[in-house]
Formats: C-alpha cells, structure tokens, sequence
C-alpha cells in the first residue's frame, strides 16, 4: 500500500512554520544570553554586534546565491529565500538588543541605525511586494518582458493611428475621436497619479466612451471601435505591467544598494567600537 501523497501546499506550510519557530527559539536564546551577560555587568554590545554582523553578511550572500544558481551543494534556492526571510526578521530582535532599545546617540550612530532601519523595512515592503505583485501581473492576459514594454507600447500606438487613418476614409468620427481622447492615451506616458497608484479608471472611461461612440458609426466603422477597444485593453495593461514591474526592480536596486552601504558602515563601526574598547593597538 503507498503512503498518501503530501501536497506541496502542505509541505511549505510545514517548512515556513519550521522556520519560523527556529527564529523565534533562536531570538529567545539570544534574549536570554544578552541578559544573563548584562545581570554579570559584561557588555553584551560586541556579542549582538557580531551576531549583527553575521547575520548582514548572511543576508548579502544570498544575492549570491541568485547569480550563481548551479550551486546544489549549498541548498536549493528555496530554501535560501526562506532563511534569508527569517534571518532577516530576526535582525529587528538582534539590532533591538544591540542598541539596548534606545534611540542611537551620535551622527555615526544616527546614520547606521538609519541604514539598517531602511535595509530591514525596505526588506518587509520586499517580502510584500514579491508576493502580492507577481499574483496581480499573472491575473493580466499576457506576461510581458520588461524591457520590451517601451518597444511594444509604441507599436501598439503606430498601429491604433494606423487604424484611424484607414478609416477616415468613409467617416472623421474616429479620427476625431482618437485626436480628442486616443492620442494622449497611445502615445505619452500615464500621469504620476497612475504611478503611484494604478488603477483600471482611465481604461474604463475609454471603453465607455468608444462603447458610445458605436451609435455614431456604421457598420463598416465598428469593427474599427471595437480594435481600438482591444488595443486600449493592451495599451493599459502594458503601462500595468510598466509600473508594477518597474517598483520591483527598483525596489530590488535600492535594497541592495543600500545593504551593501550598511554592511561598509557597520565593518567600520566595529573597528572603532574595539579601537575605543582597547581591542585595537
């Protein structure tokens, strides 16, 4: 008799719940150790500052890990992701020990805490992202390379005029319409508000719009509304794409970035923390 198959909804459910217990068995223990060490008046700052460090130097290799996927012997890329979430959650424990849950004194200090606040809540805005955009772009008709969204807006705006032309033939009423409402649409950028937060108005609007201006055409010119309504669908859809897309590179871009900054800032740090403690000579 084979044994009832596990589903792979059950089997990562199990791991992230696995993970996540670790992370917090493990910031418990670190709790526990900084407290004893300050109870027997012992600085615990270098204990959490290496811990700190470690765990960022962990959290950058992961980017790593990505440029270098043939590496079997090191775990799966699944794995890595899962350990890099959970380390770096725990990072928010370990940096609250490390500062004794104070506010930073110092411009140097000031900047560090800055750096690693920006890295872990650019971090969490990361772990959002990656879960929910992706979901949202694969609701859309059609998945689409980024950097080819410019190329094929563009054609999609030369073959909506070419459209219109050719239909101006018999009737202005299209013509009219693409100049008046079309021409923006097709060929300039969305306005800042779509940027920030993209939404299907505009689109609508304009199927609303062309869905009226069927009253005004014949039955030649119809088949011309109802292209110029697929190539608004497309049309919307790309700058969908356009923005979505572009948050997570840009997120990805500014993450680690900024992760690198931090990890050179906090290797200084340590080195004028043993200076000042006498480690240095």
């Amino acid at each position: 008799m084979k044994p009832p198959r596990t589903s792979p909804n059950f089997t990562f459910s199990r791991r992230r719940l696995k993970y996540a217990m670790i992370a917090i068995i493990s910031v418990a223990v670190i709790g526990l150790l900084v407290w004893l060490q300050n109870r027997n008046l012992r600085h615990s700052t270098f204990f959490t500052g290496y811990l700190l460090m470690g765990s960022i130097l962990f959290l950058t290799a992961f980017n790593l890990r990505k440029k270098i996927p043939v590496l079997p012997a090191f775990g799966s890329a699944t794995m890595w992701m899962q350990l890099h979430i959970y380390v770096g959650l725990s990072t928010f424990a370990v940096f609250g020990f490390h500062i004794a849950w104070r506010i930073p004194n110092g411009m140097f200090e000031g900047l560090l805490a800055f750096l690693y606040l920006a890295v872990a809540l650019s971090g969490v805005y990361g772990l959002y992202a990656t879960r929910i955009m992706p979901r949202r772009l694969a609701a859309l008709k059609e998945e689409v390379i980024y950097e080819r969204i410019p190329a094929l807006q563009r054609q999609l705006a030369t073959s909506a005029k070419r459209l219109v032309l050719e239909a101006c033939e018999s009737t202005d009423v299209l013509a009219r319409f693409y100049v008046n409402k079309l021409a923006t649409f097709f060929e300039r950028p969305r306005s800042l508000a779509y940027m920030i937060n993209p939404s299907g108005r505009r689109r609508k609007q304009l199927l609303d719009e062309i869905t009226d201006l069927n009253r005004y055409l014949g039955e030649q010119q119809r088949p011309v509304g109802a292209q110029l309504s697929e190539m608004v669908q497309q049309k919307d859809d790309l700058d969908y794409h356009r923005v979505v897309q572009g948050r997570l590179k840009l997120w990805l871009f500014v993450h680690i970035g900024m992760t690198y900054s931090l990890l050179i800032i906090s290797i200084i740090h340590g080195i004028m923390a043993h200076a000042f403690a006498g480690g240095l000579r």
